[in-house]
């Protein structure tokens, strides 16, 4: 009975041992040492006979990491075995020992466990004692090429507004008869004056008999009838020669104008001979033409004699007449001229935009703050601190005289510097800080935690935090911070999305930084990129 209760835990032993065995969880790590920001492949392998459902653990389950990735996971066969992988890509942005606790890992009704790995998150890798300081880098030649096109470049950015102004000016002058025209308005001629002027014309022109009766007695015709049309019978123009003469009789009987007999008789005369040249083609002969030219003329002055003096009231009414004229013509012109001086200027920043982009177009013509700050002709290199960082940045910063905004416990701050811009959408600043002890690698990450934390105070919110390692022109390394912000705008109160920066060289006992808070701009990207890529150390003269 022993035996077989013996015999019987020998097998169920060996069956637990054998499904046990059967599945084994493998963990690995790449590294269990990095810098802030720097990526490692962690991964998680299952030995098994068979392949039941597996589940490998999210991303929620890396507390102390972050995951940059999660890959497919991988099977493998091998001599009837199976290995399932899963890897993970993972990292942290902030310097400390963490612990990688075990992960679970559910394998069929079976649950695994990871083994826990200790990572150490390094923020930089600098030796305060060999870090030094270093010289300005020596200037760079450039070609006479080089140089013209940098000082066309400049000249077109500083006065592009007014190059476009002069344009547009050289053009109105070179067009300026077509736009304005070079003819004075004159007054209307008297209905007199135009009978007696196209009378003149008449016989100049000329009569010939045989060919020009038609024509030469029509105009005739046409210059008296239009002369009584406008001053005496305003239908004179549609009647017939006796529908006329007899209108101008009933006006002669009822006195309004005192027409005498042979004036009537001498017009009835020529009328009549002009329709007989008209209808009958009758061509009389030069001296007849030149006679009855003659009498029109002297008819037109009889009448315009006998012709009431024009009332005040005329007088006015014409007045008024030709001002309107001369208004009417006045704003043609002025109309012309906008017209012209509109398409001037909109091809003009159509053209700029094409070439430069709208935008840039639109603030220069603007004078957009921020884009004259960051095209200021002349940027001012400067060393702040004795020996401190040199950078180059639109105007001088100023040496902040009160109690410093970037001071820290044990230590003396040597200087601070700053500049503001006019809407105060840009801070710089440069801080000189000296420690009574020396520096420990461990502290980098408090001091600079430390300075996030004066930013803040400062009205930034919502900060969103990077690290890079970062080295100079002249080869001094050092630590950037950076990232995303939220600010009050000092303008309109409201809450707007910015930029910062930080700067942070560390040597044995010292600490220097340069700190821009900005605006999310284009010209404030652009000027924190410029003062950023100036920043050189300069070493300390022996």
């Amino acid at each position: 009975m022993i035996n077989n209760n013996f015999r019987i835990l020998i097998v169920l032993f060996i069956g637990v041992t054998t499904s046990i065995m059967s599945q084994k969880l493998v963990t690995s790590i790449d590294s269990t040492s990095i810098f802030i920001g720097e990526e490692i492949n962690y991964k998680l392998e299952i030995y098994s006979d068979s392949l039941p459902e597996i589940k490998f653990p999210e991303s929620e389950s890396f507390t102390s990491m972050e995951v940059l990735k999660i890959y497919d996971t991988d099977t493998i066969v091998s001599n009837d075995k199976y290995i399932v992988s899963k890897k993970y890509a993972l990292t942290n942005f902030d310097a400390a020992s963490y612990i990688l606790s075990k992960q679970k890992v559910v394998f069929g009704d079976t649950t695994l466990f990871s083994d826990s790995k200790k990572i150490e998150v390094k923020l930089v890798e600098v030796d305060t004692s060999k870090q030094g300081l270093y010289a300005i880098k020596p200037n760079i030649e450039m070609s006479k090429l080089d140089i013209f096109l940098t000082r066309a470049n400049s000249f077109a950015n500083d006065y592009m507004s007014i190059l476009i102004l002069i344009l547009i000016l050289v053009l109105l002058y070179i067009y300026r008869n077509k736009i304005f025209g070079n003819k004075e308005f004159k007054y209307e001629k008297s209905p007199y004056q135009k009978a007696k002027d196209d009378i003149n014309v008449l016989i100049r022109s000329g009569y010939t008999a045989d060919k020009g009766a038609k024509g030469y007695y029509s105009k005739l015709s046409f210059i008296i009838r239009n002369f009584l049309e406008i001053k005496v019978f305003d239908h004179s123009l549609e009647s017939t020669t006796n529908e006329l003469l007899f209108e101008l009789k009933k006006i002669k009987s009822s006195g309004e104008l005192k027409l005498t007999t042979s004036t009537l008789n001498n017009l009835h005369q020529i009328l009549q001979t002009a329709d007989l040249v008209k209808f009958a083609k009758y061509h009389p002969d030069e001296d007849i033409a030149k006679k009855d030219t003659e009498k029109i003329k002297i008819i037109v002055d009889e009448i315009n004699n006998i012709l009431p003096e024009p009332t005040m009231q005329e007088l006015k009414k014409d007045y008024e007449f030709h001002q309107k004229l001369l208004k009417q013509e006045r704003s043609k012109k002025i109309k012309k001229a906008i017209i012209v001086f509109t398409g001037i200027l909109v091809s003009g920043i159509l053209i700029s935009s094409i070439l430069f982009g709208f935008t840039y177009v639109k603030d220069t013509i603007l004078r957009n703050d921020n884009l004259i700050l960051l095209e200021t002709k002349n940027w001012v290199t400067t060393e702040y601190g004795a020996p401190g960082i040199t950078i180059e940045t639109p105007e001088v910063l100023t040496r902040k005289l009160s109690e410093p905004n970037f001071k820290y416990l044990n230590s003396t701050n040597l200087s601070e510097f700053s500049f503001k811009n006019n809407d105060n959408s840009m801070q710089i600043y440069v801080s000189n800080t000296k420690f009574n002890d020396k520096i420990k690698p461990e502290d980098f990450q408090k001091y600079i935690d430390y300075s996030l934390d004066i930013i803040e105070t400062m009205g930034l919110s919502n900060i969103v935090i990077k690290y890079e390692n970062f080295t100079t022109a002249n080869e001094a390394e050092g630590i950037r911070v950076y990232g995303s912000a939220d600010f009050m705008d000092s303008n309109s109160d409201k809450i707007i999305s910015g930029k910062y920066s930080i700067l942070g060289f560390f040597t044995e006992n010292g600490f220097k930084q340069l700190i821009i808070i900005q605006k999310d701009d284009i010209y404030l990207n652009d000027i924190t990129d410029n003062v950023i890529s100036s920043v050189e150390l300069i070493k300390k003269q022996q």
